[in-house]
């Protein structure tokens, strides 16, 4: 039997919670301040999972400063 974090590489946590250090790993290279749609492109082009494209959708859509406020509105999102 596999666990979901087996099945997503784990990058993401049992309540599929993206883990920060794949997030940040994922967003490395980003200048901000970033809109949603520029951090979501920026992790598809990292080859980031799901999980973190996902977690990046839900976000609001708006610019973040830094991948500090960028971690904050992917922990509110769940």
């Amino acid at each position: 039997m596999t666990t979901r974090n087996q099945e997503q590489g784990k990058s993401a946590d049992a309540a599929g919670m993206p883990n920060p250090i794949e997030l940040q790993r994922a967003l490395k290279g980003v200048d901000y301040p970033a809109t949603r749609e520029q951090l979501v492109d920026k992790a598809r082009e990292a080859g980031a999972d799901e999980a973190i494209t996902r977690a990046l959708e839900a976000i609001d859509d708006r610019e973040y400063e830094d991948p500090a406020q960028v971690s904050e509105a992917v922990a509110r999102g769940r």
